[in-house]
């Protein structure tokens, strides 16, 4: 069995860091063979663009898709790509640490995303959702908020995190994975978070052991359900008669705005 680590945090010696250690530590105890990208380590660039490619299907105008195309049908993409895209492809378990910035993932790993889900050879047309090329395969998220458990649920200030995770996580479900339910840690960065509590634990150390064991038991961990393609008509929109998961497909019209 393999696992994949992806951290996305600019410092290592941070919570998130400390937890993409503790990831590879537990998944080597349970078993897998471990391998990890550290984005801000490696220096990952995030910015898919025409600079990647020394051969183009197209010198005109650059197409991402296109290109990505037609470098995956010749063996010729970018070799940072290669190499992640060929380990999230091996990958058994796919885990991702990030944390919550501006109410989205960081931009070095929406960019991974823009550049290592390769058009082509991750995903295309056919090859994607219940028929993907990760279809199996599982991927959990490790989420940390600066802001509170309260702030963040659904009725706090900054609106429920769950909702504001299911577009991070719907671009894993698009490429097959079965997408775990995220570990989401709320309050982290402040004193308060590192100071001991009676038992000599902080809250971090209480995180951390949620999460070990989150990974322990990852084979029986709840599924983020997401509909089907069964559950769409050919006109693609969601059957009358199909389930409804979240207020992202459903078969009323959000009244948000």
């Amino acid at each position: 069995m393999k696992a994949h680590i992806v951290l996305a945090h600019p410092e290592k010696q941070s919570f998130n860091g400390r937890l993409a250690t503790a990831s590879e530590s537990v998944l080597k105890a349970n078993g897998f063979e471990v391998s990890v990208s550290d984005l801000y380590e490696m220096n990952f660039d995030p910015c898919e663009a025409a600079r990647h490619y020394d051969v183009r299907s197209d010198r005109t105008v650059f197409h991402a898709q296109t290109e990505q195309r037609f470098n995956a049908n010749n063996g010729s993409t970018p070799a940072d790509v290669t190499d992640e895209a060929d380990r999230l492809l091996n990958a058994d378990l796919l885990v991702v640490h990030f944390p919550l910035w501006w109410f989205g993932a960081p931009a070095i790993l929406k960019g991974w995303m823009d550049r290592v889900f390769v058009y082509g050879k991750v995903y295309k047309s056919q090859m994607r959702y219940d028929a993907g090329a990760c279809r199996g395969k599982k991927m959990i998220a490790c989420i940390t908020t600066g802001a509170s458990a309260d702030s963040c649920s659904f009725d706090g200030r900054e609106g429920d995190t769950r909702l504001v995770t299911w577009p991070l996580l719907f671009p894993f479900r698009y490429i097959g994975f079965d997408v775990l339910e995220p570990v989401i840690m709320h309050g982290i960065g402040g004193v308060a978070s590192i100071e001991s509590h009676e038992d000599g634990m902080s809250d971090l150390d209480r995180y951390e052991q949620v999460w070990k064991s989150a990974l322990d038991q990852s084979d029986s961990r709840n599924v983020v359900p997401f509909n089907a393609d069964s559950d769409f008509g050919e006109n693609k929109r969601l059957n009358p008669a199909s389930p409804a998961y979240s207020p992202f497909i459903s078969h009323n019209r959000s009244e948000l705005w």
